[in-house]
């Protein structure tokens, strides 16, 4: 029986490093998300002058941008949930 709660415990420290290496990771993935998002809004503001007159390769590369921003905006949303359930659940 000792064995065994042995095994569990140290199965529990297992998840427990795991789950400090997630939010680690997860908080790396928001940080970085947040900084390209600054970056891609600044590129779309640059860009967005003369959009509809510039040539086929400067409006692909504009709506790029756009797709780009709604996916930073997806990601980032995903981070922060899994942030919160962390934090609600450490609660």
């Amino acid at each position: 029986m000792k064995a065994h709660i042995e095994r569990t415990r140290a199965h529990l420290g297992d998840l427990g490093v795991l789950a400090d290496k997630t939010e680690k990771a997860e908080r790396a993935i928001l940080a970085r998300a947040e900084q390209r998002l600054v970056e891609v809004s600044v590129q779309i503001e640059r860009a967005r002058p003369g959009v509809e007159s510039a040539g086929d390769a400067g409006q692909q590369r504009y709506l790029d941008l756009i797709t780009e921003r709604a996916t930073l905006h997806t990601v980032i949303a995903k981070a922060q949930k899994a942030l919160d359930r962390k934090s609600t659940r450490l609660n």
